[in-house]
């Protein structure tokens, strides 16, 4: 591997910095009338990476755009994500591993960032950036784990983890759907954008746009996080995809169109030079790597990350180029900290630790000021997808070993599960990672190195691993809440095709009572977005069910609240239940349906809980 020249740019960089430091160093309040910080748009599309760009290989998709824009970008050659969805969110979202915030799986719950979270929302707002969140959260669609919740003024989204998905509004598909912005029901239609046709990247770039020229007609800078719920299946094709190619492809270049077109806002708006642009994926996706999505090997974390900003002197016309140390999500927020003089939230707890590190005096050529402690550090990533955080499952320690200014080993410690061998990597020379050295003798210390480098880091994960993240219930903050089957623990109801299928299942949700009092709970087939077109126990959309009963059980520890079980009309849209003196705090809320003979029948796929006044 090459050295990085010793080019001197670092002191133009750090003039920059010290220039928004001191606007930092003000009160938000008393800010100047034009405030000339940069504004920060981090935009990551969802299940592709590098051979879903031209950029990278010659027959992929057509991205003509995001190709240049990683021509003219600083490239991190080494960044890695979680290789799913919400873990990578969790840990890019609080400089902290997935893990250790309550996020390991997409789903049962376990989705839910923890409330004591603190994010990188919070922290740009507490700093005088208006923050704003587009497309995909995939980190809790209730109070207290909403984007508006976690720091985010300004919220377009869907819910759930993509069109479709059970929690989404019914029947949304990226050509049809519609979105919540701002608490409001927004139905998706072909707008003037110059591209054809409805599609919901077009459609929340158009609002991420609207609320970056609000607040440059404001004057106030902005962060903009624009995590794409596409290209997650289910593929459908975009109106305006060139002929012949399939629903996928049509929209990776989407995607592409919809970035160019960020790209030409930014030139006319004339804040292209002043505006830390961010572009990478959420999971890895193969291709030449071993491994793909869900995979702890370099297929499943590895993805593209490049980033642009002329002022700061990162990247520009004519200056792209590469920095190889290795990176990670947990990075970004320490990163921009750093170059920004962000200010941390008062009184962080030891627990809420940031463990990423900022990677600011890697982006110039210049070594000489680059961290020994940074080099020297290693980064755990994994994604275990159970209930409950096992030991050893899908683990993955990366670190880069430095002679001077070069980087020597890419190492990779590998471990599947407990009843599996450790592998050992050099991706520097064995990029596939098809030569298991672990065996070498040669190897033995960056082994027990690596090898104690998890054993930390699964105190951490451990720590709080039996906790709950719990759906506060009857607080004003959200007057109803939607306790849904996607986040039932114990079973797995992903999409609405599965409630059209009446897929049977059970699981208890975690709570939090926010008051003592009565509650109502109302169980149902199928949402209340198409009350009018179906009942309990017609086919509607999908297949009839012989709902006969509904149960609902309500406990904590020993103490069981309800356990009650009602006839069920089957005209009706669901079965109501009214449950007085429950107490304020956690609980364990589970329903089901039953059948004329006392079995199990699909789910209560929609049960939405309130406090009532009676």
């Amino acid at each position: 591997m090459k050295k990085r020249k010793k080019k001197n740019t670092i002191g133009q960089f750090l003039v920059v910095g010290c220039l928004i430091l001191a606007l930092v160093g003000c009160e938000s309040t008393s800010l100047p009338q034009k405030d000339s910080r940069p504004n920060v748009i981090f935009v990551m599309p969802d299940d592709i990476s590098h051979s879903a760009f031209s950029y990278y290989k010659e027959n992929a998709p057509q991205t003509p755009n995001i190709d240049n824009f990683a021509k003219e970008s600083v490239r991190l050659t080494d960044f890695h994500v979680s290789p799913s969805c919400s873990p990578t969110r969790a840990a890019l979202l609080t400089g902290r591993p997935a893990d250790v915030v309550g996020v390991w799986h997409t789903i049962n719950g376990r989705n839910m960032m923890r409330a004591d979270e603190i994010t990188m929302a919070d922290i740009f707002k507490a700093n005088g950036y208006a923050t704003g969140l587009f497309f995909k959260w995939h980190l809790g669609d209730n109070y207290p784990f909403r984007p508006k919740d976690r720091g985010f003024e300004h919220v377009a989204w869907i819910k759930g983890g993509g069109t479709g998905q059970q929690p989404d509004y019914w029947g949304n598909t990226n050509q049809t759907a519609s979105v919540w912005v701002n608490d409001e029901l927004v139905k998706m239609t072909d707008e003037d954008d110059g591209i054809e046709g409805a599609f919901t990247t077009n459609f929340f770039m158009n609002r991420a746009m609207d609320f970056m020229e609000e607040n440059i007609q404001k004057e106030k800078p902005f962060f903009a996080y624009i995590p794409l719920g596409t290209a997650h299946a289910p593929h459908v094709m975009p109106p305006d995809a060139r002929e012949g190619v399939s629903a996928k492809v049509g929209t990776i270049e989407n995607i592409d169109k919809n970035y160019g077109r960020l790209l030409q806002f930014l030139e006319d708006k004339g804040i292209a030079d002043n505006t830390i642009l961010v572009f990478t994926t959420d999971n890895g996706a193969g291709g030449y790597l071993r491994g793909g999505k869900g995979s702890n090997y370099d297929g499943g974390t590895r993805v593209p990350c490049f980033v642009r900003w002329p002022n700061g002197n990162l990247g520009g016309k004519g200056q792209g180029r590469e920095v190889d140390v290795l990176t990670a999500h947990i990075d970004w927020l320490p990163t921009f900290m750093d170059v920004l003089g962000l200010k941390d939230l008062g009184n962080r707890p030891e627990k809420l630790k940031i463990r990423g590190r900022s990677f600011l005096q890697f982006l110039d050529e210049d070594p000489i000021n680059d961290p020994e402690d940074y080099k020297n550090r290693a980064v755990t990533i994994n994604d275990m997808w159970t209930e409950f955080p096992q030991k050893y499952k899908k683990l993955s320690v990366k670190k880069d070993n430095w002679q001077g200014d070069q980087i020597v080993n890419k190492w990779r410690l590998i471990r599947n599960s407990s009843d599996t061998d450790w592998e050992l990597y050099d991706v520097l020379v064995d990029p596939k990672q098809e030569n298991n050295i672990i065996d070498n003798p040669d190897h033995a210390d960056v082994v027990a190195e690596l090898q104690q480098e998890y054993e930390e880091w699964w105190q951490l994960v451990d720590a709080r691993s039996d906790e709950y993240t719990r759906i506060i219930v009857g607080s004003e903050e959200e007057p109803e809440s939607h306790l849904l089957a996607h986040d039932f623990h114990g079973t797995v109801i992903w999409n609405q095709d599965n409630v059209k299928k009446g897929s049977t299942g059970s699981g208890f949700i975690a709570v939090e009572f926010d008051q003592s009092g009565t509650y109502d709970f109302d169980l149902r087939r199928w949402p209340k977005e198409i009350e009018e077109e179906t009942t309990l126990s017609a086919a509607g959309p999908g297949q009839a069910l012989d709902i006969a009963t509904a149960r609902v059980k309500i406990w904590n520890g020993e103490e069981v609240f309800v356990d009650q079980t009602k006839q069920a009309d089957s005209e009706a849209d669901g079965v109501e239940f009214r449950v007085e003196n429950l107490p304020k705090g956690p609980a364990f809320v589970q329903t089901w349906f039953y059948n004329a003979a006392g079995d199990m029948e699909g789910a209560v796929y929609y049960n939405y809980v309130q406090l009532t006044d009676e």
